[in-house]
């Protein structure tokens, strides 16, 4: 397999989104606690990158399986149809990197506590029963919902929690429920991520039998859901500056709501896979990348 095939197979311009999303959850123990990182959370985070791999490859291998033949996607759309990829090699490239992410798994729970086996094995649900199963999730209503949680929510989480472990800071439920709220901008840019994607690939989903939220409320409301999300993210800032919850500087990205509807109006417009969705993405990222830098920022000002 070259080089350019497996960088599309396994996805892995997508993986830098993670590092984003567990440096909110390193900027907020230090904000808040103070604490500094620590070798866990090294562990931690190369854990997260091998595990996105490893469910990227399975996600291709799975909707490649269960594509319908009565359009093109496999010969045209998936990268194992279109350059005759060998199933074999796909798979053993998913164990490889799944082995890998689950080793480290383990050695972190040895370093921290038993206590990571349950958001383990949530991440490990979402992320292979996402296209695998007799109804996997990216078929159901809940899919933009779970993933978002579980990436936009779970991912920091875990993060502060292997920070915050070794220290004598209790880990408790409402320091959980105020982080949610903090993680909450991430949480809907993840959902309308997913929301975007699927109202674009309706035509096809239905034919492939996958039945996602834009399915149920069709494609204008699931429009005007991405629209009333996008606002809410943004105007979660001034707020959370208001609480004392994250740094100042992150008060600049409310105001870049009026940009970030103007960017997406041809979105609103028409939803286009190749033309208006990668738009969608790139608004996106004005959150899940300058959230956390800002919150860095922010770090250093204080």
């Amino acid at each position: 397999m070259r080089f350019k095939q497996f960088w599309e197979l396994a996805e892995v311009y997508t993986a830098p989104l993670n590092i984003f999303l567990i440096l909110l959850g390193a900027t907020y123990a230090h904000f808040q606690y103070d604490v500094g990182l620590n070798l866990p959370f090294v562990i931690y985070t190369l854990t997260i990158l091998m595990f996105h791999l490893a469910v990227n490859i399975f996600n291709n291998y799975m909707d490649y399986r269960n594509a319908s033949d009565e359009h093109a996607y496999k010969e045209k759309t998936n990268i194992i149809g279109r350059d005759h990829l060998s199933l074999t090699v796909v798979r053993r490239y998913f164990i490889f990197f799944m082995t890998l992410a689950t080793m480290l798994g383990f050695i972190l729970i040895q370093m921290t506590s038993y206590w990571l086996l349950f958001p383990g094995i949530l991440g490990f649900y979402v992320g292979l029963f996402y296209s695998a199963g007799p109804r996997p999730l990216n078929s159901l209503p809940i899919a933009e919902t779970v993933t978002a949680l579980a990436s936009g929510y779970f991912v920091p989480l875990v993060a502060l929690y292997v920070l915050i472990t070794p220290s004598s800071i209790q880990f408790t439920a409402g320091l959980a429920a105020q982080f949610l709220v903090v993680c909450l901008p991430l949480v809907l840019m993840m959902f309308n991520n997913l929301l975007a994607n699927n109202t674009c690939d309706l035509a096809e989903d239905i034919v492939n039998n996958r039945k996602t939220l834009v399915y149920y409320i069709e494609k204008a409301r699931a429009v005007k859901l991405l629209k009333i999300s996008f606002i809410v993210s943004f105007l979660l800032f001034p707020l959370l500056v208001l609480l004392g919850w994250v740094p100042w500087p992150v008060l600049f990205l409310g105001l870049l709501l009026p940009y970030a509807m103007r960017k997406l109006q041809p979105y609103f417009s028409k939803q286009n896979k190749k033309t208006t969705f990668p738009i969608v993405l790139k608004t996106m990222s004005i959150v899940m990348v300058g959230y956390p830098c800002l919150f860095l920022l922010g770090l250093f000002l204080f």
